[in-house]
């Protein structure tokens, strides 16, 4: 197998050299990228790597990519020997949508109250509406034990509600009055909540053969007891020239807590060794995982 990578890492080698020098470039380090744009450009070298399986194909890249910054045979294919994937989610930004206005109460937060009908009040529960209330002292009979009329009625056998009052309503105790009561359905707010938070999230797998970038991957999360990493896009940028980005995602998906993580922050999903999976050249020219597990 190394005897065939060797070979096609010399090919594409031969193409990219002869690539950067119609461009006037000899003197530019090509990126794995470029070496991989670059092949599927040329129909016989996409042909080429149409044919091969995962781990030929991505290792075929790296070996031309380190022949060409200078590496020799034995290096080049040592190099490329470990291929490590790494899964990343990576958050770009929060979306926030605002409150919506609350067609129930018109946006007023407040409704007509059920219990009165919005009147704020109703009939006096103690004297019925009445106004008034049997006497207490002359049983409602308007005189008093003697035949004589009631002092306290004055021979009327009712006197003025003391709830009411003498007005025969009172207000209503549920909305003490007002007529209105909260709306149920923004709870008085006015506005139903619509802030409903969303993040814009990019995922894919990033390819490479630099145990440098490994080895700092581990150790900026703490071995990978955690999982997030901040500064991404500026970690990659420092190894872009040495490795591949495949299965480049954008998506939006709802915010929950565990992906609160900001705009360069990145969470990894997964870091594997020599599981590369099954790769192919898709129809837009890049290569794209079938499976990476």
């Amino acid at each position: 197998m190394s005897e065939n990578i060797l070979k096609v890492g010399k090919v594409l080698e031969s193409w990219v050299t002869l690539d950067l020098s119609h461009k006037g470039k000899l003197d530019m380090k090509p990126s794995v990228s470029y070496v991989e744009s670059s092949a599927l450009s040329y129909p016989p070298t996409k042909n080429i790597l149409s044919t091969l399986d995962g781990d030929e194909l991505i290792k075929g890249l790296f070996v031309a990519y380190n022949l060409i910054n200078g590496d020799d045979d034995e290096t080049a294919l040592r190099k490329a020997d470990t291929i490590y994937t790494i899964d990343y989610v990576k958050s770009e930004s929060d979306e926030y949508y605002p409150d919506e206005y609350c067609e129930t109460c018109d946006g007023n937060g407040e409704v007509s109250c059920d219990m009165c009908d919005g009147l704020g009040y109703g009939d006096c529960g103690n004297c019925e509406g009445r106004g008034s209330e049997g006497c207490g002292e002359c049983d409602g009979e308007g005189v008093d034990e003697d035949g004589d009329t009631c002092s306290y009625c004055e021979g009327d056998g009712s006197i003025t509600c003391d709830d009411c009052e003498g007005d025969s309503t009172t207000d209503c105790t549920y909305c003490s009055g007002s007529g209105n009561q909260d709306c149920s359905e923004c709870d008085g707010n006015g506005e139903v909540e619509g802030s409903i938070e969303k993040i814009d999230i990019e995922y894919g797998t990033i390819i490479t053969q630099s145990t440098e970038m490994i080895e700092e991957l581990n150790r900026r999360t703490n071995d990978r007891r955690e999982e997030v990493i901040d500064g991404f896009n500026k970690w990659v940028d420092r190894y872009k020239n040495e490795i591949l980005i495949t299965d480049k995602i954008d998506d939006t998906i709802e915010y929950e807590y565990e992906w609160e993580v900001g705009d360069e922050e990145a969470k990894f999903e997964n870091l594997r060794i020599n599981k590369l999976g099954d790769y192919r050249v898709g129809r837009t020219g890049k290569i794209t995982a079938l499976t990476t597990r």
